[in-house]
């Protein structure tokens, strides 16, 4: 397939490539973080970090915040037609469309993937345990951060992937935000919000369940909301500008480089990251980089890659793990990434293409009802009129 026939498929038709863009920076964050740990951690056998790569290593440390700039990413695109509605008088949103779109959107690649890797489970352990199979069970229904207080042992990346859930289950909730009148009051209550929960996260010390729930990551979703306010309203009034440029180079140190476990990185980071979503958007070289075809349609394909790469890295460095033998740190580390990206890359496309984009084509449940049931396109089209695609 040619690289414009793995795009993502959008219900409305509006994609916006430099999201996808942002999108990719996330899930490459996120892959890179997750293939040091396994050098590190999964060698059989302990690996150096000389001292000269102190700051590399900081760096790739940080390299997990690509989950919050999914959760702003979410935010913003979930609000998008909220804004619309209520800012921009477009048509209003059906919260049983809403909601249906996320479960046939989401579903069918999620619940796919937590059934094949409850399979692989078992066959690596030679049979699945019960108390396995309740971990499987709550993971099936994102409710293993609530039960356990714990990541899933399933796929352990899922734990935010529940945290989204949870925040779409409340999203028409947030959304009345954009009631409030004066785009100024709006947008410094809404800042003000981000940054007060920040700062009361820090005397108010959240449990092992709530870390992993929306009570910690709340912010960084109404920072979405708050650049869909400014994309809905001002975004054509931006200039572009090699300011933008800049600014994006500056989040995107603070995003790397803040101390990892420092309150002030948690607040920091909810108000900076819009400003990097913005540069995406009005930048003269970044939103190049963003625009540029493989880098959108891989961010595209963000959900596939996240839910499979870590159980696939996982299971591939039982062998390439051989190759560390090096006694440089970076070597060792860019031996792992070339030799794990592309089955990895390959495998996550593979499923993206199977099982992820036919279901954004928000009439595949009235197409697949169709195919099972003999009804003719007129009946199809009556049922998608209804509101069940």
């Amino acid at each position: 397939m040619k690289l414009p026939q793995l795009r993502r498929i959008t219900r409305d038709g509006k994609w916006i490539p430099e999201i996808d863009g942002l999108r990719f920076i996330a899930i490459a964050s996120v892959y890179l973080f997750h293939i040091a740990g396994e050098t590190v951690a999964r060698a059989g056998h302990p690996v150096a970090i000389q001292s000269r790569y102190s700051a590399l290593t900081w760096i790739i440390s940080n390299f997990d915040r690509g989950v919050r700039l999914f959760f702003v990413i979410s935010g913003f695109i979930l609000a998008l037609p909220f804004a619309r509605h209520l800012l921009a008088r477009e048509k209003p949103v059906s919260l049983r469309k809403f909601y249906l779109r996320r479960v046939t959107r989401l579903e069918p690649p999620y619940i796919l993937s937590v059934i094949l890797f409850t399979v692989l489970f078992g066959v690596y352990s030679h049979g699945i345990t019960a108390d396995f199979l309740r971990h499987a069970l709550a993971s099936l229904f994102y409710l293993h951060n609530l039960i356990y207080a714990d990541i899933s042992p399933v796929n352990m990346v899922t734990w935010s992937l529940e945290v989204e859930i949870q925040f779409y289950l409340l999203a028409p909730l947030f959304m009345q935000v954009f009631r409030i009148p004066g785009k100024h009051l709006r947008r410094t209550l809404l800042a003000l919000a981000i940054l007060g929960i920040g700062l009361l996260q820090g005397p108010v010390l959240l449990s092992a369940r709530g870390r992993i729930s929306i009570a910690y990551y709340v912010q960084y979703f109404l920072a979405g909301l708050l650049l869909a306010d400014i994309y809905v309203l001002d975004l054509a009034g931006l200039r572009e500008s090699l300011r933008w440029d800049a600014i994006a180079v500056l989040v995107l140190a603070a995003m790397y480089e803040l101390p990892h476990d420092a309150l002030y990185a948690h607040i920091a980071l909810p108000l900076l990251l819009p400003f990097l979503c913005l540069a995406a958007l009005k930048s003269m070289v970044f939103r190049k980089i963003m625009r540029l075809e493989w880098v959108a349609v891989l961010g595209g394909m963000c959900y596939s890659i996240y839910l499979m790469h870590l159980v696939l890295v996982a299971v591939l460095f039982k062998v390439t793990r051989r190759l560390v033998v090096f006694d440089d740190y970076v070597a060792n580390l860019s031996t792992q990434v070339l030799v794990l990206t592309p089955p990895v890359l390959l495998l996550c496309i593979t499923y993206f293409v199977l099982i992820e984009r036919p279901c954004m084509d928000p009439h595949w449940p009235v197409k697949l009802w169709h195919r099972l049931t003999g009804r003719s396109g007129a009946e199809v089209a009556e049922l998608d009129t209804a509101g069940i695609s």
